[in-house]
């Protein structure tokens, strides 16, 4: 019985340290692999909050109720425009086609020195056919009233074989940007009889991206040689 006991006595102090040497085994064993783990990263940081944005101002529209304030077709700045090209551009051209007829061609003139101007020009025939070119410059006064400056060139006689030109320069108005109304000065190579006044009106109709004019016109001459006669055309 004392050797049992005598046993028991030592084994309890054996069992003991081999349980404390299996612990510390454990401890450094996890110890050990705490540290071969890699680190933990950090959490990236937050971006910056934006700067705080001011309140949006409200806007106030102020409107009158005067009528004057509002611009009207005729008020209104002719810079503005009518939104319409061919009706809002300044300068146009076209060819001139017409009639021609000359008064009294065979009346002997005091000018021609008792000739008269078939003779001195070899006229055939007071009725001739006109041919030339056009140009008209257009200042935009308002919607219903244009200053206008027209100047052009014509021939007449090629019927006849022969070629007599004439330049014209016009200066009037224009009405709706249809009806033309003008006075000017007459131009011919003849020495005798080289300048007249003329007088010109016409309508001006349009036909989609042109117009088509349809003017009438009168030269009074002094010796009573007066010409008149309507031309016709394209304008764009």
């Amino acid at each position: 019985m004392h050797q049992s006991i005598a046993r028991a006595s030592v084994r309890a102090p054996v069992s003991f340290a081999l349980a404390l040497g299996i612990c510390s085994i454990t401890v450094a064993a996890h110890a050990q692999n705490h540290e071969d783990d890699p680190p933990t990263p950090k959490p990236p940081l937050a971006p910056p909050a934006p700067p705080p944005q001011p309140p949006p101002t409200a806007s106030v529209k102020v409107e009158t109720s005067f009528a004057s304030s509002k611009p009207t077709a005729d008020t209104a700045s002719p810079a503005t425009g009518s939104g319409d090209p061919l009706v809002d551009q300044k300068f146009l051209n076209g060819f001139r086609l017409g009639y021609g007829y000359v008064m009294d061609a065979d009346k002997p003139s005091q000018a021609f020195d008792g000739q008269t101007l078939a003779q001195k020009v070899g006229m055939r025939s007071p009725h001739q056919f006109l041919i030339g070119y056009e140009g008209m410059w257009r200042m935009t006064g308002s919607s219903w009233l244009n200053v206008i400056l027209v100047g052009n060139v014509m021939a007449s006689g090629l019927e006849q074989s022969k070629f007599w030109p004439s330049g014209n320069m016009l200066i009037g108005f224009e009405l709706k940007n249809s009806f033309q109304l003008g006075v000017g000065v007459n131009l011919t190579p003849l020495r005798e009889s080289f300048a007249h006044t003329i007088f010109a009106a016409g309508w001006t109709p349009r036909a989609g991206a042109f117009y088509v004019p349809l003017h009438f016109f009168f030269v009074p001459d002094v010796d009573g040689n007066h010409r008149m006669g309507v031309t016709t055309g394209v304008t764009w």
